[in-house]
């Protein structure tokens, strides 16, 4: 994790390669990871970045750059209000099926 004496691009290539390490790890369902490669794809495409390395597939620097390009900070939020709309849903199916 960044410490108090890392840069703001720090902050975002952590973010890069926990990116690519959840993308590439072996447990990771297909459709995880299709859906955060078409987004990355979609964020690159309106840019002149390309994420792309032939070898090694996403490039965490390139990754990072494009990072730096787009609003953050709502991840942790929007967590939360999904899990909460999610959880209500559920409850209220619960109830109806009773």
């Amino acid at each position: 994790m960044p410490n108090d004496g890392s840069t703001a691009f720090d902050e975002y290539e952590e973010a890069a390669k926990l990116t690519v390490k959840l993308i590439d790890h072996s447990h990771t369902p297909d459709a995880i990871s299709d859906a955060i490669l078409e987004s990355i794809i979609e964020l690159s495409a309106n840019t002149l970045l390309s994420v792309w390395d032939a070898d090694t597939g996403l490039s965490v620097s390139s990754l990072a750059a494009l990072f730096t390009l787009n609003k953050i900070g709502a991840g942790y939020r929007r967590v939360r209000l999904y899990g909460a709309y999610e959880a209500g849903r559920l409850y209220r199916r619960r109830l109806k099926n009773k």
